[in-house]
C-alpha cells in the first residue's frame, strides 16, 4: 500500500503560505525584472514582439503556478508546468533556430530571480528563526525540483520537435529562407528551386501575427493568401516563424496599392494584423523588403490600436527619426509643447490636415467629420504650439508622425 506523503509541521506550512501570500503583491515586478532580464533582444534570439509577448505570458504561468500551489498545499510537490503554452513557446524557439542553451539558462535564471524574491518575502514574515529556517529549506527544493521538471519536460518536447522537422520540407525551407536573410551566398537558382519560388523577381514580403490564442489555425495562411490576391499576385511564399507570427512573400508587378491590401485584410474579420515591407529585387529585395516589414511591425507594436496593415513606406520617416527613441520624445515634447498632451483628436487632426497639404475638406473626409470641426481643432491645436506654425509645418507633422507611432510618453 502506497503510503501518504507527509507534508511540512503545520507552523512551517503557517509560514509557506502567508509567504506565498504576500508574493501576490511582488508578483508583477518580479515578472517586470524576469522580462528586463531574458529580454531576447540578443544574437541567440531574433527580436520579435510577438515572441517578446509570448515568452512573458509562459514566464507568468510558469510563476503563479508555483507560488499558488505553495498557498494551497504548502511544502507539497508541484508538478512540472507542461502546459499547451509553455511547450508552443519551446516549439517557436525550435523553428527559429534558436540554440537550447539559451532555453536552460533562461529557465535557472528565472528560478534565481524567483528565489531572491521568495526569500526577501519570508524574511519579512514574522516566526521563530528554526520555522524560517525550515520553510526557506523546503521551499528551496521544492522550487528547484518543480524548475527541474519542467525543463526536462519542455526539453524533451524540443527534442520530439526537432526531430520532426529536421528532414522535413518547412525544415528545409526556413533554412533557406534564414540563409537568404544572413546574406549568405547561396546562389538565386538554388535558392529559388528549394523554396519553389523565384528569387529573381520583384518582392513584398509581410510579417503577419495575432495574440496568443485569439485566431483559429489556418487564419494566418489564408490572410496572408488573401493579401496576395489583392494584390494580383499567385500564392505567397510562407514561414511559420513561430505558433503566432507568420512571414510572408509575394512576387508584385508595378506599384503596390498598400490600402488596397490593409481593405482586403479588414474584410476577413479575423484579428491577424500584416506589416508590408517596399517591394524589391532579386535575394537582396527579399531580405531587405523582410527586415521593412519588422520594422514596421515593431512600430505597430508600439500603437494602443494598430492599423490590420501597417505599410513601411508610412512609417519610413518615423523608423529612421525615432532611432533614438529618447531623442525623438524629447524632440516631440519641444516642438509640439501643451499639445503634446492636450486631447488626442487635436493632434490626430492637425497630423492628417498637414498630410492633406493644409485642406480641410479632404482632412473632414479622412477623419469623418465637418470642415468646421476640422478648422475649430486646428485653431485650438495652432494655440497650443509653443511656436507659430507657419514656416514649420516639416517639423510639426515629423513630430505628430513620431507621436502618433511611438505612442505618448507614459
Amino acid at each position: 500500500m502506497k503510503q501518504a506523503v507527509e507534508g511540512p509541521a503545520p507552523e512551517v506550512a503557517a509560514h509557506i503560505r502567508a509567504t506565498a501570500e504576500r508574493m501576490q503583491g511582488t508578483l508583477d515586478e518580479l515578472l517586470a525584472e524576469i522580462g528586463r532580464q531574458l529580454a531576447p533582444d540578443t544574437p541567440e534570439v531574433p527580436v520579435d514582439p510577438v515572441m517578446i509577448q509570448e515568452i512573458a505570458a509562459s514566464n507568468r504561468d510558469t510563476v503563479e503556478r508555483w507560488v499558488h500551489a505553495n498557498r494551497l498545499r504548502p511544502g507539497h510537490p508541484v508538478p512540472a508546468d507542461l502546459t499547451a503554452q509553455i511547450l508552443d513557446v519551446a516549439r517557436d524557439m525550435v523553428r527559429r533556430g534558436v540554440d537550447e542553451r539559451y532555453l536552460v539558462q533562461g529557465y535557472w535564471r528565472g528560478h534565481n530571480l524567483l528565489w531572491r524574491y521568495w526569500m526577501s518575502a519570508a524574511l519579512a514574515e514574522p516566526g521563530p528563526p528554526e520555522v524560517l529556517a525550515a520553510a526557506l529549506d523546503l521551499a528551496a527544493r521544492s522550487m528547484s525540483r518543480f524548475v527541474d521538471r519542467t525543463l526536462t519536460g519542455v526539453q524533451r518536447h524540443v527534442e520530439h520537435e526537432r526531430d520532426q522537422l529536421v528532414g522535413g520540407m518547412p525544415a528545409r525551407r526556413m533554412e533557406t529562407v534564414n540563409l537568404l536573410l544572413e546574406g549568405a551566398p547561396i546562389p538565386e537558382d538554388r535558392a529559388s528551386a528549394r523554396l519553389g519560388y523565384d528569387l529573381r523577381g520583384r518582392h513584398l514580403a509581410l510579417v503577419l501575427w495575432h495574440a496568443p490564442g485569439t485566431v483559429e489555425q489556418g487564419e494566418l495562411e489564408s490572410a496572408a493568401d488573401t493579401i496576395a490576391e489583392a494584390a494580383g499576385a499567385r500564392r505567397p511564399l510562407t514561414v511559420a516563424a513561430g505558433i503566432s507570427v507568420l512571414w510572408a512573400w509575394i512576387a508584385v508587378q508595378g506599384e503596390v496599392d498598400t490600402e488596397a491590401l490593409d481593405e482586403a485584410l479588414v474584410a476577413t474579420g479575423t484579428g491577424v494584423r500584416a506589416a508590408a515591407g517596399l517591394p524589391g529585387t532579386g535575394a537582396a529585395g527579399f531580405r531587405l523588403s523582410h527586415q521593412q516589414a519588422l520594422t514596421a511591425q515593431r512600430l505597430a507594436f508600439r500603437m494602443h490600436r494598430p492599423p490590420h496593415l501597417t505599410a513601411y513606406e508610412d512609417v519610413q520617416v518615423v523608423a529612421m527619426a525615432g532611432h533614438e527613441e529618447g531623442q525623438a520624445r524629447e524632440f516631440v515634447a519641444v516642438t509640439l509643447g501643451e499639445l503634446a498632451e492636450a486631447p488626442p483628436e487635436l493632434a490626430r487632426t492637425l497630423r492628417v490636415y498637414l498630410q492633406e497639404d493644409c485642406n480641410a475638406s479632404r482632412a473632414a473626409r479622412r477623419l469623418y467629420t465637418h470642415r468646421n470641426t476640422v478648422l475649430n481643432r486646428i485653431a485650438r491645436a495652432d494655440a497650443l504650439l509653443p511656436r507659430p506654425r507657419p514656416g514649420r509645418g516639416l517639423q510639426i507633422g515629423l513630430a505628430l508622425e513620431l507621436q502618433h507611432w511611438l505612442g505618448r510618453q507614459e
